[in-house]
């Protein structure tokens, strides 16, 4: 196909595959001088990138501000209207919007003011500022009405004498956006279906849908609870509908929708109602990997609710993943929430926790990777002129002071793409005139991860072991243990893979654990970043994976380029008591906050059979004070059958990092790690 831009005061197009590239470099030339390099980068990867089969992609850039761009960008969607469809979504996965910056994604967008508000509402309470910010709105928020136009002149074409119900329903609903509040469950979740599309359209991802049963909490819910159901299972295979093209490149089912269910209010009563419960059920009788639920969990929680989250759980699907607010909430004040802000807290895609719609608040920026320390460690030549265990740990403590210095130094160079859309969502943004991306918004701390803590914590502790206490090795035989010439290795890797101590309720392991933890926490506790914001950090990171093929040989006889460990989580042979145990002793307040998943595998069998001791467990574990915990309900068995013949199994569901997915679809080196642990968690 010839290659065509449209050109006025944007830039605009069908760019056929084959030409591309070279539009790439036509386009990236009306950037800014230091933009084009940043700009060509993102066209290339994010566009040429693509899992769906659409042969044609249409790149919109328009000079100027962003709100005309996103205002121009909603001219050009193609609307795809599905009749007999309850919730009409959609996006136009051949459509991008253009940015040379980074952009800010993987932050629920607080959709309260579009429910309960009219869209004319809107408009003028921003027009009331009279200021730069609400100029920016209103273009888009008329950009809006428009577009709705748009949709509901489509469905006269398509269903001129009304015929069909579910689309009168909808041109209804679409119209009462511009006009009115959202009265009723299904008008409200087309809503939210309506504004996650248009933040997914424009490039935004990782796009969640935060406490839906707190912000729906006004909504009178006039059906019964069966045909609740039926509406939320409706919501939930909506959202799934474009589950490839949400997914992030190298999973399909890592797509952030996730759904905050319960939690601690400011008076320390716990809340929940209706919807939160047919929530959870819904998911766990709709088996789907997406969208996610998160359960926030507390002591004084209804059991019943408690219960129904287990059950859930039981099924396979992964979901909900655990928050724990008796040690969530304090934690995160103690970082400087407000008790208001800690007590409403959502989380970004996985399990970060952030202040629902008034923070920038990016948390996965970087990993501190503490594997790859060991490594540095043994090949640093102070290595072998230790004389105490000691020394060996002021050695390794020099080098993670590099490693954490060098991810704040990465993350202090972000910019960030404007984002008036966002900043729209953003409590703060319109009250000081001042986008999201130039710090706006009432929070703007960042978050970085960590991963390889369990590796170096067995490295270090094998190192006390050999040398200092059993003297049955040398420092310096350590040092060679990636010698493959060395006919010793081999001895010396199975000594090291012999002893695990991680996740193990040892005072060694506690001891060597906090000291790390600590030394990173004096670290990052005084960074600021060009806002004034904070950084936190947490024990958790999805990239235990793509982390472990660039780190070597480490000393917990882990082989060069192998994952590193899976979050707080142990080797063979510990029991899940003790794992809770080891993660409820650790330190999690302040800077260490930014998500702390305990990860283990169970048998369903093990659940079903046990309910009440299950139930018992978990009840004793949130009093025990773990951060977060998830799990896998599946048999080693089960998913060595379905990597043979994936065709017996296309609806098996694992969970992944922090989302769930199909386990016939992940890449074979995930598929093998999960075979991996869960055959290493039947040995507990």
């Amino acid at each position: 196909m010839a290659s065509k831009i449209l050109r006025s005061d944007m830039l605009g197009g069908y760019i056929g595959m084959a030409n591309i590239k070279s539009e790439i470099r036509n386009i990236s030339k009306y950037f800014p001088f230091y933009q084009r390099r940043r700009a060509e980068s993102y066209f290339t990867n994010e566009i040429c990138h693509c899992n769906l089969d659409a042969k044609d992609r249409r790149i919109c850039y328009f000079h100027g501000s962003k709100s005309k761009q996103q205002a121009s960008m909603l001219k050009m969607i193609n609307i795809q209207l599905s009749e007999g469809a309850r919730f009409q979504s959609w996006i136009d996965t051949g459509l991008y919007t253009a940015k040379s910056e980074t952009m800010i994604d993987n932050i629920p967008p607080n959709y309260e003011a579009v429910v309960y508000s009219s869209i004319d509402d809107i408009i003028g309470k921003f027009a009331s500022y009279n200021n730069e910010q609400s100029c920016e709105y209103i273009q888009i928020l008329n950009a809006i009405k428009n577009y709705i136009d748009r949709i509901c002149l489509q469905i006269d074409e398509i269903d001129p004498e009304g015929k069909d119900d579910r689309l009168a329903k909808s041109k209804l609903y679409y119209q009462r956006m511009i006009t009115n509040s959202a009265e009723s469950l299904e008008e409200a979740l087309q809503r939210i279906v309506f504004w996650s599309d248009i933040f997914w359209q424009s490039h935004h991802r990782l796009v969640g849908l935060g406490r839906l049963d707190y912000l729906l909490d006004k909504i009178e819910l006039q059906e019964d609870d069966s045909e609740i159901l039926k509406i939320i299972t409706d919501f939930y295979d909506t959202l799934h509908k474009n589950y490839a093209f949400k997914s992030n490149k190298i999973s399909k089912g890592d797509t952030g929708q996730i759904i905050i269910v319960g939690g601690l209010a400011e008076n320390g009563v716990y809340f929940s109602n209706r919807l939160t419960y047919l929530l959870i059920e819904a998911l766990s009788e709709h088996n789907l990997p997406d969208p996610k639920i998160l359960l926030r969990v507390s002591s004084n929680m209804p059991e019943d609710l408690l219960r129904l989250g287990v059950r859930c759980v039981s099924t396979g699907t992964g979901c909900p993943l655990l928050s724990n607010d008796d040690v969530v909430i304090p934690a995160i004040e103690k970082f400087g929430y407000t008790h208001s802000d800690a007590c409403n807290y959502v989380t970004s895609a996985c399990w970060e926790p952030l202040p629902y719609g008034k923070a920038l608040e990016k948390n996965n920026l970087a990993d501190i990777n503490f594997a790859k320390v060991i490594v540095e460690l043994y090949h640093d030549a102070h290595f072998c002129e230790c004389r105490t265990f000691d020394d060996v740990v002021n050695v390794y403590l020099v080098k993670l002071k590099e490693e954490v210095n060098s991810q704040l130094k990465l993350i202090d160079s972000l910019k960030w793409e404007e984002d008036p859309l966002m900043s729209m969502f953003t409590d703060g943004c319109i009250e000081c005139d001042k986008d999201i991306s130039k710090g706006g918004a009432k929070y703007n701390d960042y978050g970085i991860l960590t991963v390889g803590l369990a590796n170096a914590v067995d490295s270090l502790l094998n190192i006390k072991r050999l040398c200092f206490e059993e003297n049955t090795y040398s420092l310096s035989q350590l040092a060679a243990v990636d010698d493959i010439n060395n006919q010793q290795v081999g001895i010396l890797k199975s000594e090291l893979s012999r002893n695990k101590y991680y996740g193990r309720n040892l005072d060694d392991s506690l001891q060597m654990t906090n000291l790390l933890t600590d030394y990173v926490r004096k670290l990052c506790i005084n960074y600021r970043n060009k806002f004034g914001g904070k950084v936190k950090w947490g024990l958790s990171s999805p990239n235990y994976v793509e982390c472990g093929k660039i780190t070597g040989q480490t000393l917990d006889g882990r082989e060069k380029g192998a994952p590193l460990a899976v979050h707080i989580s142990a080797s063979a042979g510990v029991p899940y008591t003790d794992l809770v145990e080891f993660a409820s002793s650790l330190n999690y307040d302040g800077v260490a906050s930014n998500g702390n998943v305990v990860d283990f595998f169970v048998q369903r069998k093990l659940i079903c059979d046990n309910t009440d001791k299950f139930l018992a467990f978990i009840k004793t574990s949130i009093s025990l004070g773990f951060f977060q915990m998830q799990m896998n309900i599946v048999s080693s068995e089960q998913l060595k059958e379905a990597k043979a013949h994936p065709e017996r199994f296309p609806d098996l569901i694992v969970r992944v990092w922090g989302f769930s997915a199909y386990f016939i679809e992940l890449p074979e080196e995930y598929q093998d790690m999960l075979i991996q642990r869960a055959l290493d968690s039947e040995k507990s």
